[in-house]
Formats: C-alpha cells, structure tokens, sequence
C-alpha cells in the first residue's frame, strides 16, 4: 500500500489500525514503486511487554517524572531478540537532571539500566513538560521518521493521567504528514498503564525539590555529557543537551530515511532497491 510507504523505508511491519498512519497523499505525487522486501516479524515482542508490566510499580515512584512513553522499534513491533527498551521521558520542568538522576538509581537497583544490554531500559530521549513541541528540532523539508516517532509513542506512566496525550496535542504539525492519525484511537502494545504518585516519589519530591539541587547535579554531569557529545558528534549529528531537552539517540537515521524518500520520487525502482541496503 503505497500510503504506507514509511513502513517500507525502515522494513517495518505495517499497523494493525493502518487507516490511522497513511502519508498524505500530496507527498506520495510521482511514487511509483512495489515493496520489495519480505517484513521481518518480531516473535518475542510479548516477552518485551511483559518486562515492561513487570516494572509497572517502579515508574510511579521515581520522582520528577511527568510521563514515561515506550519508542522505537519495539513500538513499530520490529525488534530482534538482542533489542532493548527505548524509553521517552517528560519531566517537570527545572528538574531534568534530578530526574535523570534518580531514573538511572531506580533502574540500576533493579538492574535494569541498559549499559550495552539487551532486554533493559535505554533513556536516550528526555524533554521537560514546558517545551513539549518536537517540531523546532526535525529536519528540513519533511520529517518523516520524527511524525511516525511521535504517532508510534506508546505511554506507560503518567503521574497526572490528564496529561498523557499532552505529548501529542503539542505536536498537531504531524497531521500534515499523517492526516489520519488520531491519538484517542491507538493502542499499538499490550502494555499495562498506570498513573498516580507513589509514597516514595511523594517524599521525594517534598524533601528534594529546590532548584539548586538540580543545578549541582548539571554541574558535576556537564563534563560527562558534553564529553559524550563530543564523541557522538563526530559520527552523528543532532545530539541535544540543553535545560529542556536532552537527547542521546544515534545514530540518527532521519535524513536517511528522507533521502530514501526522495530517491522514490525522483529515480527509478532499481536505484531504491540499491539505496535499501543503507539499513
């Protein structure tokens, strides 16, 4: 199905609900093309869902968290057996260092903070709840992974239930690319999703809240992180440090897949079959 051409690029299973994720057909004038790939299914997806279901009880303790989303492929249901959790975190703003701090405590008491393993959380997409908007950092023209990112997020906490959908509310911009979707409608994983303020995270939060606790953290972390920065600079671009907005994914595969997007429009089926083998 040629509106589900995003799919194709990154040999994605398609959705089950694939109403809700067709491009808009303004960007699909002048494709012409037939899938050329067999899809690769993902067995253990369930296993995945329920370690995520097993650690229920822990996301509503950590403090200064807003809202925790599953991404990635595990979202697009195209994992392997060596995949890891991606996790997206909102936290209240001015905090984001003391959320980043006790999210690696709590995940590494439970030994669940991936470190290069497979079947653990990765926290490499973090942003504050006062600076939701996605759109100032995709990629110009179109970004199509960006859309479907945000259209795939799948929550699993939320301290404030009211706030959940918040994520995709401030990034209506997706609509222009998946006029369909619609948030209220999807449920892509069998996960277990809860919401509320656990004791710990209440005491927490009453006893560590000022400012300049956040501010000591950044300091004794700058080096670290610009350090890292510098070393993923000089292989991916579009790693992001800053107050509201921390994100470590790479590599980033985003121009890649709007090159892929535009070697359809512009050149023959054989040149896009040749240009697949980038994944």
């Amino acid at each position: 199905m040629k509106g589900l051409i995003f799919y194709d690029l990154m040999w994605y299973n398609y959705p089950k609900d694939k109403e809700y994720f067709l491009l808009n057909e303004e960007l699909l004038e002048n494709i012409k093309y037939k899938p050329l790939i067999k899809k690769q299914f993902s067995d253990n997806v369930k296993d995945y869902e329920k370690i995520i279901n097993k650690y229920k009880f822990l996301y509503k303790q950590i403090p200064f968290i807003q809202n925790i989303y599953v991404c990635n492929s595990l979202t697009f249901k195209s994992i392997h057996k060596d995949s890891d959790i991606d996790l997206f975190i909102v936290v209240k703003s001015d905090r984001m260092f003391l959320a980043k701090f006790f999210v690696w405590l709590f995940f590494k008491v439970f030994n669940m903070y991936w470190t290069h393993e497979k079947w653990k959380f990765c926290t490499g997409f973090w942003v504050s709840d006062i600076d939701l908007d996605l759109y100032p950092i995709s990629i110009y023209p179109i970004d199509l992974y960006l859309a479907y990112w945000v259209a795939h997020l799948q929550p699993i906490y939320s301290e404030n239930i009211e706030t959940t959908n918040n994520i995709f509310q401030e990034n209506s911009w997706i609509k222009q690319i998946i006029p369909q979707f619609n948030w209220k409608s999807k449920k892509i994983l069998n996960i277990t999703f809860t919401h509320g303020r656990g004791v710990i995270k209440k005491i927490l939060e009453i006893f560590l809240w000022w400012e300049w606790l956040n501010n000591i953290i950044w300091f004794f972390w700058k080096k670290k992180m610009r350090k890292t920065k510098k070393q993923l600079w000089k292989k991916w671009e579009n790693i992001i440090i800053s107050d509201n907005i921390l994100k470590f994914q790479a590599p980033d595969i985003r121009k890649i897949v709007y090159l892929q997007y535009k070697v359809l429009k512009s050149s023959p089926l054989s040149v896009w079959k040749k240009e697949k083998t980038l994944f």
